[in-house]
């Protein structure tokens, strides 16, 4: 079946969407290590539940695959490299929202909340941007800050 461009990349990525939401609710059922530091997982799914779930998962693969066979719509090439600078700038921008001169939106700042909030945030920031240097470096057997690769 011959279709627009514009249609193979609508659906193209409508399917990788899907793809990925499927691929992130079959992670959450058959993990196991479910506590996190900031977050709990309590699986209130029965074997039952999961078994079922699972398997309309398989079904809709199966569809998927179907589609993109049918309509030949290319697949995506996602370097992990660029997946992991893609979200952690997303998370450099989430942490500059939490230092204190952004949270007085919400309020005064205390001093003793500025104090111990922005070096520790800064911390982070700092490592996060390390994580960056490094996934957009082609680092093998170099040294980091005194590390060994």
């Amino acid at each position: 079946m011959e279709i627009s461009r514009n249609h193979k990349t609508r659906l193209a990525v409508s399917m990788q969407v899907l793809e990925d939401t499927i691929s992130d609710v079959e992670k959450i059922i058959k993990s196991t290590n479910r506590r996190k530091i900031m977050t709990e997982t309590v699986d209130n799914l029965s074997s039952w539940e999961k078994v079922l779930i699972l398997k309309r998962i398989e079904s809709i693969k199966e569809l998927i695959n179907h589609i993109v066979q049918e309509l030949n719509l290319e697949r995506r090439r996602e370097e992990t490299k660029s997946r992991i600078l893609g979200s952690m700038t997303i998370q450099w921008v989430n942490l500059e929202e939490i230092k204190s001169k952004r949270l007085r939106g919400y309020g005064e700042v205390p001093d003793e909340l500025r104090e111990f909030i922005d070096p520790r945030v800064d911390e982070i920031m700092s490592l996060v941007n390390e994580i960056c240097k490094i996934a957009s470096s082609k680092y093998k057997n170099r040294e980091i800050q005194g590390e060994k690769l």
